[in-house]
């Protein structure tokens, strides 16, 4: 596959701007299905930071289906979840350092083609402010 026959994923979000201890919840849709040579599809729920210093990563949700075991070809698409959040850490936007919240799926297939599509999000303690962290 070249990159122009690259599958089409896209995540969407019913709400991108949520409470600590919130459900995250939105589907992802693979145009056409999985390639016929996908060999899985993931899809993870996870924090990261950036800016200065080393950047830590979290997973809080992670489901794969894979063509190994046969759970790839019944994988519905679009593919609907629902996540419950933790209570930390927030979103932040600091000078610094940041984190940021993403739903993130994942095909891989063929040798060594991969595709990454991410939907952002903010966890915060207010839904209609950008998010700043009280410490």
């Amino acid at each position: 596959m070249s990159v122009s026959d690259e599958p089409d994923v896209r995540v969407e979000l019913t709400n991108t701007s949520l409470r600590p201890g919130a459900e995250l919840a939105g589907a992802f849709v693979i145009a056409g299905g999985p390639p016929g040579d996908a060999e899985s599809v993931e899809l993870s729920v996870l924090w990261h930071t950036s800016g200065k210093g080393t950047e830590d990563l979290a997973l809080v949700y992670y489901a794969a289906w894979t063509a190994a075991d046969g759970t790839l070809s019944g994988m519905p698409n679009p593919h609907p979840f629902a996540v419950r959040l933790p209570r930390t850490p927030w979103s932040y936007d600091g000078e610094l350092v940041k984190i940021h919240w993403v739903a993130r799926v994942r095909v891989r297939y063929g040798e060594t083609g991969e595709v990454v599509r991410e939907a952002a999000f903010t966890l915060s303690g207010a839904t209609d402010t950008p998010a700043r962290n009280a410490d």
